[in-house]
């Protein structure tokens, strides 16, 4: 067995193994008896595919494009979210836009990013104040750059380890990658928290719209 087909076995035991131990995290209570909120991750685990369209498959054997991921935290919690992603992953799939196959896709732009995503946004929690500039810059925007940040690190060590060509542009788009996805991160949840807060899960209308 080459390195690639063993980093691909490796790679999906793990997410299997990850994806098994978010399920008694999944509050499905909170979907249970609302058909909105349904149809809001339906929707948003859409969104998190159709961003696969933009990809740069076959630029040198690289593959980047935008994960979503910390929209994802930031919307539902990190269970849901890898759930949500993972199926992106899996249907990237077929097409030719899962980066090295479903497994090591899915620990690029889900588990690592969404872990990563977490663990910002519990820090901002405990540790900065409770307002909607650092919810949506801090935790969003800021948060999205970190995410997009970590995903493009692992995928350039991944591609470093194998001798892949191209594996240099990882680092090279990181920059550009993380204003974008800094943008699109911050932006949704601006427009989230104004018109539909009850749309996400970790914003607290008693905790950041309080009075003064």
């Amino acid at each position: 067995m080459d390195a690639m087909a063993a980093l691909q076995w490796l790679a999906g035991a793990v997410a299997l193994a990850v994806l098994a131990l978010a399920v008694p995290r999944l509050p499905w209570h909170k979907l249970q008896g609302d058909p909105e909120a349904q149809r809001v991750l339906g929707m948003a685990t859409m969104a998190l595919v159709l961003l696969r369209v933009f990809n740069t498959h076959g630029l040198a054997g690289v593959q980047l494009n935008f994960t979503g991921a910390m929209v994802a935290v930031l919307m539902f919690g990190p269970a849901f979210a890898l759930w949500a992603l993972a199926v992106a992953s899996l249907v990237a799939w077929p097409f030719g836009y899962a980066w090295l196959g479903p497994g090591p896709d899915f620990l690029a732009t889900a588990a690592v990013p969404v872990a990563l995503g977490w663990a910002w946004s519990r820090f901002c929690e405990r540790r900065l104040s409770a307002n909607l500039f650092v919810y949506v810059l801090v935790q969003g925007f800021l948060g999205g750059a970190l995410a997009i940040a970590a995903s493009n690190l692992g995928k350039y060590l991944a591609a470093a380890w194998l001798e892949l060509p191209g594996a240099g542009f990882y680092l090279l788009a990181t920059p550009l990658m993380m204003f974008g996805e800094a943008f699109l991160t911050g932006g949704a949840m601006a427009l989230i928290v104004v018109y539909r807060p009850h749309w996400c899960s970790t914003f607290d209308d008693a905790r950041y719209l309080r009075p003064r």
